[in-house]
């Protein structure tokens, strides 16, 4: 079992490419279709290109709420088409058959098959603008893409935050789709991703949120845009309030974000990935012991020869899951978060404030999360909070039917944003 330490949304690996060996027209253009797995299908449309390094491509899917995901591999041997998307838990492998109009074939996720089919179909003409743009925190420069809606404006924006781990603007695609409700959005690579410069397990959440307060500063440069506020989701939700106050956010959106320490939140995560919960007494002993022992050392200091001790007593059992190397950023990421008090800042925010959970989150305690945050809005008297609670949705807003192979959003998600924000 592999497990991803931390608050993570999604985490793909960065693309790599395979060079096409024949005419690219062949494989080319947007493909509008589905994946198949039981019976269930997942409605998808991809984009492949060529360029002279080689084939790349994206994914969209209205159910799984993303846009722009990268494929990590794409190889094509006429007619043989393979397409890899390495996800942070599981690697999906597409082998097919590119026919004209027509690519269909297999899918394999571990072991988990299913199918896929596509037609080649015409490429719609854009409806909104988008600009690539560069913007510097110190030392370090930041790429992403401002996504802007028709007309002149001005027009409001948000500055999308991100989540744990190496995340590209990509992830956030898809909720910057605000841009068709009239919202500029504004995506961009952390530190260390994609085309930014720096590496964010060296940075500390003054760094983040530094970053985030210059994106902020970009968009009030620019003529097309007067109100900026900032949307954060998990990692970046909890990051939110210190954001708000270096960058003097118009409003702020957090989402999944965490009332309560980063320790007790890492417990509470890692604890439901094992399944305690759902353990027998002795089981469920021994995997909180691992557990803690793992939470000791990332985020209190705690000698590594604690957290190696309980492997070796928790090795083998079917919860178990190895620990992050001793090179792995979790551990120097870990200890630089640890002290951060969400709690301190969210007293100092000014702006209005809109909080987002989904009741069935396995990442952040929703209810203690909520009533503390609220309890330091209220208290310190500054500004109105409102608190959307999406019944039995999980960390990402995401709920499963019977039968159900791939999840799908929560009913009323995003709206409710988009609902608020034009309430301002």
């Amino acid at each position: 079992m592999r497990v991803r330490i931390g608050l993570v949304i999604l985490a793909l690996a960065i693309p790599t490419i395979c060079r096409a060996q024949a005419d690219p027209a062949g494989l080319a253009g947007t493909w509008t279709g589905a994946w198949g797995r039981g019976a269930d299908t997942l409605a998808v449309t991809m984009r492949l290109a060529e360029s002279d390094a080689g084939w790349t491509g994206s994914f969209d899917s209205e159910r799984l709420r993303v846009e722009g995901i990268p494929f990590t591999e794409i190889a094509l041997e006429p007619p043989q088409v393979t397409i890899r998307l390495v996800g942070d838990q599981t690697t999906t492998v597409f082998t097919g058959r590119v026919e004209g109009d027509s690519l269909t074939g297999m899918l394999d996720e571990e072991g988990r098959a299913g199918w896929f089919a596509f037609a080649r179909s015409g490429t719609p003409e854009p409806d909104l603008r988008e600009e690539d743009v560069r913007f510097d925190n110190g030392g370090v420069t930041l790429a992403g893409t401002l996504i802007l809606p028709p007309g002149a404006g001005p027009h409001p924006a948000v500055v999308f935050l991100h989540g744990s781990g190496a995340e590209a603007r990509w992830a956030s695609r898809y909720l910057a789709r605000f841009a068709r409700a009239g919202i500029a959005a504004l995506i961009w690579d952390k530190r260390g991703v994609g085309e930014s410069t720096g590496w964010w397990p060296e940075a500390d959440l003054e760094d983040m949120a530094g970053d985030g307060a210059a994106a902020v500063a970009l968009l009030r440069s620019r003529p097309e845009i007067d109100r900026v506020g900032i949307h954060g989701h998990s990692q970046g939700g909890t990051l939110a309030p210190l954001t708000a106050v270096r960058s003097g956010a118009d409003f702020v959106i957090a989402s999944a974000a965490s009332g309560l320490p980063f320790a007790d939140v890492e417990s509470y995560s890692v604890g439901n990935f094992v399944g305690i919960s759902s353990l027998p007494p002795e089981e469920a002993a021994l995997a909180r012991a691992y557990v803690e022992a793992l939470v000791e050392v990332a985020y209190r200091g705690a000698p590594m020869a604690e957290a190696e001790a309980a492997a070796e007593r928790a090795r083998g059992h079917d919860w178990y899951f190895d620990l992050p190397g001793p090179d792995d950023p979790y551990w120097l990421f870990s200890r630089r978060i640890a002290d951060y008090d969400p709690l301190e800042w969210w007293e100092q925010v000014e702006v209005p404030v809109l909080l987002v959970y989904g009741s069935a989150d396995e990442r952040v305690p929703v209810e203690a999360s909520r009533a503390a945050i609220v309890s330091a809005i209220e208290a310190a008297g500054k500004t109105t909070v409102d608190v959307r609670v999406f019944e039995g949705a999980d960390h990402t807003f995401r709920v499963r039917r019977p039968g159900d192979e791939w999840p799908r959003t929560v009913s009323g998600y995003p709206e409710a944003l988009l609902d608020w924000l034009a309430g301002l």
